[in-house]
């Protein structure tokens, strides 16, 4: 995506100097009564700068989609979620002691992690904020300090410590639907349940994964009908 915007703003840039450029020089000439597009000394129209208008052809065409392109990739948005969600997920039993949790989110780069109980049903989840504000008491408010304190000193467990009634997705939403409610609660990540069962996790690294897969497929296969 970096790349893509780099190239875009790189592109213009050139474009907008030179066109300022141009625009400058010919009012200038204007002023003097020495620029005449028919009659100028050497009697000619400028050319066309070499290269810029071909690579801002070829651009295009490498980054805006094609009218089938478009087509496919509309039809990404209603794959379900069930296809590229994880299942293998990381989990914390809701009687996990603190130093547990605390060691789970050292050990992996996760910013949320779903709690279940015995029979797998989700029934809250932790987040870095929850570990944060336990860890670093003296950067919590005072009012905090005390219920904090006393989960921290006397041995809270997840079930202490989690948001409970977690935001979930079915197992049957599409990728749009989980674009959707990532991007309206600033969700890096979403637990998603079946009958109050967690089945899996689907993450905005899954989703731009496979719109970035069924991208470049879709260019491979244009390269090969050139």
């Amino acid at each position: 995506m970096e790349l893509f915007m780099g190239k875009i703003f790189s592109l213009t840039n050139n474009l907008a100097g030179r066109v300022f450029s141009q625009g400058s020089s010919d009012k200038e000439g204007e002023e003097k009564g020495n620029v005449n597009v028919n009659e100028g000394q050497s009697g000619k129209v400028p050319e066309k700068e070499e290269g810029l208008s071909d690579t801002f052809e070829e651009f295009l065409e490498d980054f805006m989609p094609s009218e089938q392109e478009g087509e496919r990739f509309e039809s990404c948005l209603w794959m379900t979620i069930e296809d590229i969600m994880t299942r293998d997920v990381v989990t914390i039993k809701e009687d996990a002691p603190l130093e547990e949790i605390f060691s789970l989110f050292g050990k992996f780069p996760y910013h949320t992690f779903p709690v279940v109980n015995e029979n797998n049903e989700l029934v809250g989840i932790i987040d870095l904020d929850i570990v944060l504000e336990i860890l670093l008491l003296c950067l919590v408010p005072r009012s905090k300090h005390t219920p904090l304190t006393a989960i921290r000193s006397l041995g809270g467990k997840a079930r202490d410590i989690m948001i409970t009634h977690p935001v979930t997705i079915s197992l049957d939403a599409t990728l749009k639907d989980a674009s959707d409610l990532m991007m309206k609660h600033r969700f890096d990540r979403v637990c998603v349940s079946n009958n109050g069962k967690l089945v899996g996790i689907i993450s905005k690294k899954d989703l731009v994964k496979e719109i970035c897969r069924r991208r470049k497929k879709a260019k491979i296969g244009k390269k090969r009908e050139r």
